[in-house]
């Protein structure tokens, strides 16, 4: 028997697979084949600029993805990946009802619940999704609230203040996590996601892992807001009409490299032109972009599902689930604009926060604390010049090295909220975040030729 492995509508839940060898596995590692080792400079260009493997393809030769409109099966130990028409936006448009959606969601989350006795972990940011879940959740004695926050103090970070009264309103169990040596976990990172995404995500690793000893290993499973916040309104898109403009479906807010700068190796025409001209007409509607910008990225943002299970908790998400989805997507676009919709929801329910008087800070210095806490080993130029220019990986371990008087200065005021937006105006940017980005993006690259050299 043949079997047929269909892409996940929305890309989460990964399918690797190795074009020669037939492999086919849910993490890179499975089906790299370190002693034949080639690198696909086109892959490996795209996956610098977007921080993750994109577009199907991945930093090694022969090694591929599987997309969300594709079908795999292997026939004699050969890999058959074939394309069917992707008929999900014929589900736009049809416009639905508030009270049918939450209640859909409601739903789901509780079936889910009751399928298992053990009690559910949240990770609540204080975010509209976390907080709708708390509240939906009906069994709130089983709930595990936990934070971590952002700020100098991470005590007045806007997540912390927010999920705390959230917890107190709700009568839920809360705690709050410490964060700041995240940059210690970044070769277990390589170990569960290869080069498929780069080591951005290594924040919750030290979050699981401290959470897991909190509750001392005990079974929990995990409710997740994962891309909630798309579906729901917060996200638009703007229009999507040249070559250029494709990559704003995968913008992850600087958290890469610079391919450019890196390699000097074009992709554009290779990879994007193709899917741009595919998809060229759908892009004109305002949800497809959505469904397309949550496709492009879901390969760097399902660790925040996958991961969880790596320490012991298995995750669900209401909002992976493709009837949920289309069905905020189809809500009507005012009350979509601003999540107006939610913000009833939670008015009603004594919880829209942002309308009270809150004491917080909107700083994020997580990154820069992480380096103060772990200066990070310098990347390895002389295994790395192989695909990266030495020049581009000099600059990187020479400014993360540059932690003087001044850079420090620098640095508080570029993560002081209203000074930072002053500076940025001014033309200010700040090198030291560009090259921990760039270097997250490329440690993998290094431990992945390192692996290859020892085999």
């Amino acid at each position: 028997m043949i079997e047929t492995i269909k892409g996940n509508w929305v890309g989460c839940g990964a399918v690797f697979y190795h074009e020669k060898t037939g492999a086919v596995g849910p993490s890179i590692e499975d089906v790299v084949d370190y002693a034949n080792l080639e690198i696909d400079t086109h892959g490996l260009a795209a996956y610098l600029d977007y921080g993750y493997a994109v577009f199907g393809r991945t930093p090694v030769k022969h090694v591929k993805f599987l997309l969300p409109n594709e079908t795999l099966r292997v026939v004699d130990g050969k890999i058959l990946v074939e394309e069917y028409e992707d008929r999900i936006v014929d589900n736009l448009g049809k416009q639905t009802n508030e009270e049918d959606v939450l209640d859909l969601m409601e739903e789901r989350v509780n079936t889910w619940a009751s399928s298992f006795q053990e009690d559910i972990l949240i990770p609540t940011s204080g975010g509209f999704d976390s907080r709708l879940l708390n509240v939906l959740l009906k069994e709130r004695n089983r709930i595990h609230a936990y934070t971590y926050g952002t700020s100098y103090n991470q005590d007045l970070s806007r997540e912390v203040v927010y999920a705390k009264a959230l917890s107190e309103r709700l009568g839920t169990h809360w705690r709050r996590i410490d964060l700041g040596k995240f940059n210690t976990y970044i070769s277990e990172w390589y170990a569960l996601y290869g080069v498929s995404i780069a080591a951005s995500g290594t924040y919750h690793m030290e979050f699981f892992d401290q959470i897991a000893n909190i509750e001392n290993n005990t079974k929990l499973h995990l409710l997740s807001g994962i891309i909630g916040d798309a579906w729901a309104g917060a996200v638009a898109i703007p229009e999507i009409n040249t070559l250029e403009s494709y990559r704003k479906l995968g913008h992850t807010h600087g958290m890469s490299a610079d391919a450019a700068a890196a390699m000097g190796v074009g992709y554009k025409e290779a990879l994007v032109a193709p899917r741009f001209e595919k998809q060229k007409e759908l892009l004109k509607v305002p949800e497809y972009r959505i469904l397309a910008t949550m496709r492009t990225k879901m390969m760097m943002l399902q660790f925040l599902i996958t991961l969880p299970k790596h320490y012991g908790f298995e995750a669900y998400s209401p909002f992976l689930d493709q009837d949920i989805a289309i069905a905020m997507l189809n809500l009507a676009p005012e009350r979509r604009a601003n999540r107006q919709w939610q913000r009833d929801f939670f008015k009603k329910h004594n919880l829209l926060f942002e309308d009270e008087k809150h004491q917080y800070t909107y700083q994020n210095s997580l990154n820069y604390d992480a380096l103060l806490n772990h200066p990070l080993e310098p990347l390895n130029v002389s295994v790395l010049r192989e695909v990266i220019r030495p020049a581009y990986l000099e600059w990187i371990n020479t400014t993360l090295a540059r932690m003087n008087w001044r850079e420090r200065v620098f640095q508080t005021l570029m993560h002081t909220p209203k000074v930072k937006e002053g500076l940025k105006l001014l033309g200010f940017k700040n090198k030291l975040l560009q090259a921990y980005f760039a270097y997250i993006t490329i440690k993998p690259v290094e431990m992945l030729l390192l692996k290859r050299n020892a085999s």
